[in-house]
């Protein structure tokens, strides 16, 4: 079963010839973590792991990211429109916290709405 992930198409001979390189040094690395303490392992694992991730994150020039990929942006009136929520009932539960919580979504808001209006 091992050896079936590892048979690419036969018409992708330098995807062939990089995948066999990949697959010699992943076992090479793998004998150099079982060489290890058993107590020692599950460190190498994470510590390779993590060398692997961040030696292949590299910026190849400028990215085409479209706008689904890309982290989502701080939206601070639909937080003032949460906090405003969270602040009604507190209002009639607990008067300080349900004021102090209105007034940030007040803050919040208007926040929000100048952000909108310069943005654009």
């Amino acid at each position: 079963m091992a050896e079936d992930r590892g048979t690419p198409a036969p018409s992708a001979d330098p995807q062939r010839e990089l995948d066999a390189r990949v697959e010699d040094l992943a076992k090479r690395l793998a004998d150099v973590v079982n060489s290890a303490d058993i107590e020692h392992r599950q460190d190498l694992r994470e510590y390779a792991l993590g060398l692997l991730r961040d030696e292949t994150e590299r910026d190849d020039g400028p990215s085409q990211t479209s706008a689904a990929t890309q982290a989502p942006r701080f939206s601070p009136l639909a937080f003032a429109f949460l906090v405003f929520l969270v602040s009604l009932p507190l209002l009639v539960l607990f008067l300080p916290l349900g004021l102090g919580l209105l007034g940030m979504a007040v803050v919040m808001g208007t926040w929000g709405i100048i952000d909108t209006l310069f943005r654009r």
